[in-house]
């Protein structure tokens, strides 16, 4: 059954019921919504001990049928969380709800219903409009689909990851020609026969350099990554450790882990084909280096400047 338009009031007993019914999070209780200029949610969170939570969630606009909302308050045991905080703890906290069509992007929680609908077979719709009215949830739907037998075929379609070997194998490279180009090849020709198998192995140190360095030179790389690889050099190349070992956590950092991270930051950060038109050995040693990165990264320290990254990365993008 199809109906093309709808407009929908809901108080919030309305939309406890709904919360209650598809957002089913392990630990998870919400016991009373009310709608005011804000839709605030009191409920509790369960991992071992119970937390009692009330937040406020300001509706900021409709797009495609998603819909994007700011936290606007936020109280643990009846204590205020300054905007910072909560942003921090609501991006962490939401990782929950994102399998169930709820993710935070750029300081906002943004929901899909089509993904938290998708395993529901009786109804399907999309949003036209919503916004809060004397304490009723207005919400308008079209391209209503409602089926009573359940019979409602979905699909979600997911971001699917790039396989780098084969995208390796169908790219064409242009690869990038300077004077290490130039000198590598003259210092090949000069080595020998046997040796010359083994090549590519023995320049692996001189093209990482070269890699970075010209990496470091494209426009194509962002400034963040390249500011990551500047700050690793620097601190790589200081004569002397600028971190104590005494100080907790970063004072494990070492050479060996900025270096580690930092070569995992080009691999996760630079697009594929940037990374091979500047990297002047063969496409299969890259591919080589990338997997021994990935795998001796969890034995060093680099781990814990992963995490200083990272949440220094968080706290700019609040």
């Amino acid at each position: 059954m199809n109906i093309s338009d709808v407009k929908v009031g809901l108080t919030g007993e309305d939309l406890l019921s709904i919360a209650n019914e598809f957002l089913n999070i392990d630990g998870l209780e919400i016991s009373e919504i009310n709608l005011k200029d804000e839709i605030n949610i009191t409920g509790s969170f369960n991992k071992g001990f119970k937390i009692d939570f009330i937040a406020g969630i300001k509706l900021v606009r409709i797009e495609n049928g998603i819909i994007h909302a700011e936290l606007s308050s936020f109280k643990l045991l009846k204590i205020g969380i300054v905007s910072l905080i909560r942003k921090l703890a609501l991006k962490y906290a939401i990782k929950a709800f994102e399998d169930k069509g709820i993710h935070y992007e750029k300081g906002k929680i943004v929901i899909n219903i089509k993904k938290i609908l998708k395993d529901v077979p009786y109804v399907d719709f999309n949003i036209k409009d919503i916004y809060i009215y004397r304490s009723i949830l207005n919400v308008e739907l079209k391209d209503i689909n409602i089926s009573i037998k359940g019979n409602l075929i979905k699909g979600i379609e997911d971001p699917k990851e790039e396989d780098m070997e084969q995208d390796t194998a169908l790219m064409v490279i242009n690869k990038v020609k300077d004077n290490y180009s130039l000198g590598r090849e003259c210092t090949l020709d000069k080595l020998p026969d046997k040796v010359k198998k083994i090549s590519d192995y023995l320049f692996i140190i001189p093209d990482m350099v070269a890699l970075i360095y010209r990496l470091l030179k494209d426009k194509r790389v962002a400034i963040k990554t390249k500011l990551v690889i500047s700050a690793a050099v620097a601190y790589i190349a200081l004569p002397t450790d600028i971190i104590p070992d005494n100080i907790p956590f970063i004072g494990k950092i070492d050479e060996l882990a900025v270096t580690f991270f930092a070569l995992d930051r080009i691999i996760s950060d630079v697009p594929v084909y940037i990374i091979l038109e500047n990297w002047e050995g063969k496409n299969d040693i890259i591919l080589v280096i990338k997997n021994m990165i990935e795998y001796v990264t969890n034995f060093t320290g680099a781990k814990n400047v992963e995490k200083l990254y990272s949440l220094l990365n968080e706290l700019i993008s609040l």
